[in-house]
């Protein structure tokens, strides 16, 4: 810790110093508690990012204050006006930044500006301005960002240092539905769509973010990747362990090498035909020999990308130490990817290896965003080791595995995907965990994969018997498959016609295949009907200066439907809503942190529905006088809310004088309607000719429609 730390991060807890982010000269005792006023804290943050060229280090000094003063910001994140009130203290700094095109370094003026607006305004604290001007930096110069974190690689963070996130778009390499992104899941106040600060995760692994394969696994995952496991054990009696499992045990490795060096080739190879790029093989399957003899099947073209060739149990260091290390070998990467075991095992035998005592967790950053990451078997069921994983946005775990059971590790394997949108494959060994003498086998499932399309997020898969074999897992789809290693391929007929091959069959099949040709060829039913899932939306009504005002909320940039429209707040409905207007009410909450009990319920709209996006909505009116909020907006999934004059909306001739006014005020800056939504737009028409008709009286005239009253109201506006 140095004394200008102190001063370059506002108060926070410093860097450590060798990362880039913090230069260090004077030394002082971190035993002294830094005893900074918010006054002494915001002076220092305009110091330094007046100061500042770097985006990153801009962004993290913001972020920082936003963690160290996070119970204002959530006091004053919610309240629309001090929102109103942000965004018109940073409309001069976007003007600056909009005069300025996007570059890796912020210019003169723009750090001016930055520390322009970051004062006290109108009640409305600066942190309140620091967190709106950190999401702005991550949108406007998060391009840059990766490359600030590649000049660093490898790149090992502090407590209070940046992390790369920003990971891919799960969506597009999958046709399921998945699980909501981990930026949707919490609207954490220390972190952007591609930033977050470390934590104190950071002192209990030594993390390393390695950017050496960046540029060496282009398209690493895409929709049509398949994952492979290789088994090539059967019993536990095929490797070598002492008859008394209470004794320390080191080495363990196959007991035939030849063996199961003929078993890895033949898997591997089955593997790569049937579309695997990525194959991960068990642990301690392997010796260093022969994990080194295994490089040669990324190097051929019929082979896979990555392989993560098990682990073994070696020597080496100094001074000496007994290690299992994972090994994985990339095309057009010459050296190995290693990773340590830090968690050894004590079941069912003592591994008697030497972890270190601050262990590394590397993290293999793509240019695809994926976060790989490999770990050995029980350093998946350390808590603090997933938890750390999911800080770090690890998305790409392959686990080699030797244990007689898998089911504690589905919680971990199911967090991981839960909270990073995580691919794993953990690759078991052998099938029977038996020893000599016992009187019944014991089974293990032979695979584990975790995918965000999976119903549970997580999929054991388990053999008929202890034959080897292959399990895959298909990205696009979440397919899941077993093939035994004694198992044929059925032979494939490039016309697709099974009568080409007749000597294949027996004589009568032969003659039934000939028979049959006189029928018509099946032709598949139509389409099954669409199946609609019910959701709902908030149309908030309030009342303004110049007639009824609607709510509308832009949508976040980067979300599949509707992105960057404005719309209503709201959504699917949950099995436990009871009814249209629970749903609107409970995800108005979830989205802008609107309190339901200020809202009153006028009824509902017909519903609408777009086919492309399979939803059968329901428009839940509501109005209140004095909206109340109890939470901050969810900036994950809305950018920005605004309160919008109905009569902007309509066909009328005074549209094209703006400045009408009712009662002498004028309305306030509106957003353009052209970035509506289609089912937004049309739930406006309904409403906007509903308050358009006249209330006629109940008495029919001569037509027998209802007579007209010439004295009704007409449009609110």
């Amino acid at each position: 810790m140095t004394r200008s730390d102190h001063s370059s991060t506002a108060g926070s807890t410093p860097a450590e110093t060798g990362n880039g982010f913090g230069p260090g000269d004077e030394p002082c005792a971190p035993c002294v508690a830094q005893l900074y006023s918010p006054a002494e804290r915001l002076t220092a943050l305009r110091a330094a990012v007046q100061h500042e060229p770097d985006p990153l280090v801009t962004l993290t000094h913001l972020l920082h204050l936003c963690r160290d003063e996070h119970r204002v910001l959530w006091e004053q994140a919610a309240d629309p006006g001090i929102r109103a009130t942000v965004a018109n203290v940073l409309a001069p700094f976007h003007t600056v930044v909009g005069s300025h095109p996007a570059a890796a370094t912020l210019d003169a003026p723009v750090r001016q500006a930055l520390a322009e607006v970051l004062r006290p305004v109108d009640g409305t604290a600066p942190v309140v301005i620091a967190h709106a001007l950190a999401q702005f930096l991550d949108d406007h110069y998060g391009q840059f960002f990766t490359d600030s974190f590649r000049r660093r690689s490898p790149y090992q963070p502090g407590v209070g240092d940046p992390v790369p996130l920003g990971g891919p778009d799960i969506r597009a390499v999958m046709d399921m539905q998945p699980t909501s992104p981990p930026w949707r899941l919490a609207n954490r106040l220390d972190e952007t769509r591609r930033v977050r600060l470390a934590g104190g995760w950071v002192t209990q692994f030594r993390i390393v973010f390695d950017y050496s394969l960046f540029d060496a696994l282009p398209g690493l995952v895409t929709a049509d990747t398949i994952v492979a496991t290789c088994h090539p054990n059967r019993a536990l009696t095929e490797f070598t362990l002492p008859r008394d499992s209470t004794q320390p045990t080191f080495p363990v490795q196959p007991t035939d090498l030849d063996r199961q060096r003929r078993h890895l080739d033949q898997l591997i190879g089955r593997a790569a035909a049937a579309g695997a790029s990525i194959i991960v093989l068990p642990e301690l399957c392997v010796t260093e020999s022969l994990a080194r003899h295994l490089q040669d099947w990324v190097r051929r073209e019929d082979g896979p990308r990555l392989l993560v060739a098990g682990s073994y149990h070696h020597v080496d260091g100094s001074p000496p130490r007994r290690r299992n290390t994972a090994i994985a070998w990339v095309r057009g990467h010459d050296q190995p990817l290693t990773h340590d075991k830090h968690s050894p095992a004590e079941q069912p035998i003592l591994e008697d290896i030497q972890p270190q005592g601050w262990p590394e967790l590397r993290v293999y950053v793509t240019a695809d965003g994926w976060h790989l990451v490999i770990a050995i078997c029980r350093d998946l069921l350390n808590p603090q080791a997933v938890h750390t994983l999911a800080e770090t946005g690890a998305n790409l775990v392959l686990v080699p595995a030797m244990s007689e059971s898998l089911a504690p590790f589905t919680g971990q394997v199911a967090h991981l995907v839960g909270s990073g949108q995580a691919i794993i494959a953990l690759a078991n060994n052998p099938a029977d965990w038996a020893r000599r003498g016992d009187p019944a086998p014991h089974r293990s499932a032979r695979a584990l994969f975790g995918h965000p399309g999976l119903g549970q997020q997580t999929r054991l898969v388990a053999a008929p018997d202890t034959t080897p074999g292959v399990a895959t897992l298909t990205v696009r789809s979440g397919l899941i498959g077993w093939t035994s290693a004694d198992s044929q391929d059925s032979p494939r007929h490039p016309s697709g016609d099974p009568s080409s091959s007749p000597q294949t069959l027996p004589e009568w099949a032969a003659r039934l295949a000939t028979a049959i040709r006189r029928y018509r060829q099946y032709e598949p039913p139509p389409p099954k009907p669409i199946t609609l899932r019910p959701a709902a939306v908030l149309v908030l009504l309030t009342d303004g200066p110049t007639g009824p005002r609607i709510l509308l909320t832009e949508r976040a940039p980067d979300l599949r439907d509707y992105p960057g429209r404005l719309v209503f707040p709201g959504g699917v409905r949950d099995p436990q809503d009871d009814g249209p207007a629970a749903t609107a009410l409970r995800e108005a909450g979830e989205e802008i942190g609107l309190d339901p009990g200020s809202v009153q319920i006028l009824g509902v709209l017909p519903a609408l529905t777009e086919p492309e996006t399979r939803f059968l909505v329901i428009p839940v009116l509501g109005w209140s006088a004095h909206p109340e909020y109890t939470r901050p907006v969810n900036l994950a999934e809305v950018t920005s809310v605004h309160d919008v004059p109905l009569r902007q909306f309509a066909a009328r001739p005074e549209a094209a004088h703006p400045g009408r006014e009712r009662d002498g005020v004028p309305d306030p800056p509106s957003p353009e309607p052209t970035g509506l939504g289609s089912m937004t737009a049309m739930v406006i028409d309904m409403l906007l000719t509903l308050l358009a008709e006249p209330i006629h009286p109940s008495t029919p005239d001569t037509t027998g429609h209802p007579a007209k009253d010439p004295d009704a109201p007409g449009p609110p506006w």
